[in-house]
């Protein structure tokens, strides 16, 4: 199997940690591309060239939720997609990814240039970011012991990275304390540390 990514895509990070904990990364051939080029190796298996991409043979999936199921699939362990029938499971998902898209969308604001920033785009994206949090501080439980690990929860693993490395709330671990202790846990796990959004990976936005 290969996997096509970025190293601070949070996205692919969900999809590595999947595969750390799945204990898959010795089948896994790890390829780092760049973004929206022309002669991505992506293309030729997903005409898009979307990444991440996970190909294994003849297959090709995109989508991070995706590529964990079939992750989990082949593992017969490690990180779980919520199973449909189990709606109250699929509904925390699709909050917890939205959530992560926004903090995608808000982050690739910042990084344009100043006069090519939208002021309305970057005051939305804070204010339901902001809300979200607050949600989050009400109802999240903080795990006693080993954190649980599927889409669920590493979408939220994803999007507090992202917050945090792009410094979008400076003080959100004041205002949100028990989503500061939720991701103190989640951090210390260490398919989750090691893949970490860091400066040397940090590519500029390309339109």
């Amino acid at each position: 199997m290969k996997l096509f990514y970025t190293p601070n895509s949070p996205y692919a990070r969900i999809c590595r940690i999947t595969a750390m904990a799945a204990g898959l990364m010795d089948r896994i051939e790890l390829d780092w591309v760049p973004l929206r080029t022309p002669d991505s190796p992506v293309i030729p298996h997903a005409t898009l060239g979307r990444i991440p991409l996970l190909v294994d043979g003849d297959l090709a999936l995109s989508e991070a939720r995706h590529i964990c199921a079939y992750l989990h699939q082949k593992a017969g362990t490690g990180p779980t997609v919520a199973a449909y029938g189990d709606w109250p499971a699929v509904a925390a998902e699709g909050h917890s990814l939205a959530f992560l898209d926004a903090i995608t969308v808000w982050s690739r604001e910042t990084r344009r240039s100043e006069e090519d920033r939208s002021a309305f785009m970057l005051a939305a994206e804070a204010e339901r970011a902001e809300r979200y949090l607050a949600h989050l501080d009400s109802t999240l439980v903080v795990p006693a012991a080993a954190p649980p690990l599927n889409f669920n929860t590493l979408c939220l693993v994803a999007a507090l990275g992202m917050m945090r490395f792009y410094d979008l709330i400076p003080g959100w671990r004041a205002a949100y304390p028990t989503v500061a202790a939720w991701s103190d846990a989640y951090d210390a796990v260490p398919a989750i540390a090691d893949t970490a959004p860091s400066q040397d990976a940090l590519i500029p936005l390309t339109r």
